[in-house]
């Protein structure tokens, strides 16, 4: 969508000759992050750092707690 409109390319920074994404950059870093426990250090990280940072409140803080 982003090269059949000219103005998300100026807002993107894009130079009009910029060839776009590449659909298998999204395979290949879904398959760098599989490997070993990535994914779940990744998501254990995200969650400690949201905690201690206190952003959410509630019922959501809780449920997301880190158990490190």
């Amino acid at each position: 969508m982003v090269h059949c409109r000219i103005d998300f390319e100026y807002a993107l920074g894009l130079e009009p000759e910029d060839p776009g994404f590449r659909h298998s950059m999204l395979s290949d870093f879904r398959d760098r992050l599989a490997e070993g426990d990535r994914a779940d250090r990744l998501l254990g990280l995200a969650l400690t750092r949201i905690w201690r940072a206190a952003l959410l409140k509630g019922r959501a803080a809780r449920a997301s707690r880190p158990f490190t």
